[in-house]
């Protein structure tokens, strides 16, 4: 028993004949005829019973009708389904990002993702950065959103493995507890060289802030922090400052968060942006839905961060 038998079988019971069956069928009443019968034969019962009003079903047609109808209406919504997934319209896509790039950037990615494709399904989390180039490499989800103050070098150690693309430039500020909101606008890192340095740690398998800060304090050495405190995220330093147990260098979307009791100082000395690398393997045949999540990062990330910060503040 196959699909195109259970076609013609619910075709000739919605008719009720066989001859009006067939001319909807397009095909001759003979050959329908003797597909229904050998339906009948496989199945080892009868299904219709043939008189001059028509055609009636049995018990057993009942059933099967039913089951038709089912089978009809399944590959009516594969078909539409697969349709929407080739389309980029319907699927999943799994992403894994810095938490610092879920506080402004991904909910706008989000945002437009969901209104031109409200029927794919994102698997979003954010573990640290590190957990996020394995999983990528290992093949376990299909994008990562990870930072770096060195793209080209992370890059060139993973040509092999990894397409990486610079999504968007975040320009950094430095978080202050309410003790320290007295400083000025911009502060200078000598102005802040007694305080507690809130850092993530140093990662051998890419470039990141703790090491963006090694070129700034070479230059300024009056300014080396007296003492570091590592956390796993950034997102962990707000707590930290805003308990007042010391300072944290922080993308400037941190503003949106208001977080209560930190205040943001530029750096007078200036201090390089952090890139957003959105990486994929290589080798990976991404989805028409993942491909369509990867323009709208890359589209997102054009527009200024400034831009998207206002955005979020007439929110």
């Amino acid at each position: 028993m196959d699909s195109r038998q259970l076609l013609y079988f619910r075709a000739v019971v919605d008719h009720g004949s066989f001859t009006h069956a067939a001319e909807a069928l397009n095909m001759t009443q003979p050959s329908l005829s003797l597909s229904i019968r050998k339906l009948e034969k496989e199945l080892n019962v009868q299904l219709l019973t043939r008189g001059r009003a028509g055609v009636k079903t049995t018990e057993a047609g009942v059933y099967l009708y039913s089951i038709a109808s089912k089978v009809e209406t399944l590959l009516s919504d594969a078909t539409q389904r697969i349709s929407e997934i080739a389309e980029g319209a319907a699927g999943s896509v799994s992403i894994s990002s810095a938490p610092e790039f879920n506080w402004l950037f991904m909910p706008e990615v989000l945002h437009r993702m969901f209104e031109s494709a409200p029927d794919v399904n994102i698997f979003l989390d954010d573990p640290e950065p590190t957990i996020t180039l394995n999983r990528v490499l290992e093949g376990s989800i299909d994008l990562g959103l990870m930072p770096s103050t060195d793209p080209q070098a992370f890059a060139q150690r993973y040509r092999d493995e990894l397409i990486v693309h610079e999504a968007t430039e975040m320009e950094f500020r430095v978080a202050v507890p309410e003790r320290l909101s007295h400083l000025p606008d911009p502060v200078s890192l000598a102005d802040l060289s007694k305080e507690t340095w809130i850092l993530p740690p140093r990662h051998p398998e890419f470039i990141g802030m703790p090491e963006l800060l090694d070129q700034v304090f070479l230059k300024t050495p009056g300014a080396v922090p007296s003492r570091i405190q590592e956390i796993s995220t950034l997102q962990t330093g707000l707590p930290l400052v805003s308990g007042g147990i010391g300072i944290c260098l922080l993308p400037s979307s941190a503003q949106a968060l208001n977080h209560r009791g930190i205040h943001y100082r530029r750096i007078a000395e200036g201090i390089p942006p952090m890139q957003a690398l959105l990486i994929f393997r290589r080798d990976r045949d991404l989805s028409p839905a993942a491909k369509q999540l990867v323009d709208l990062i890359l589209d997102v990330g054009g527009e200024c961060e400034e831009s998207l910060l206002d955005n979020a503040n007439l929110l």
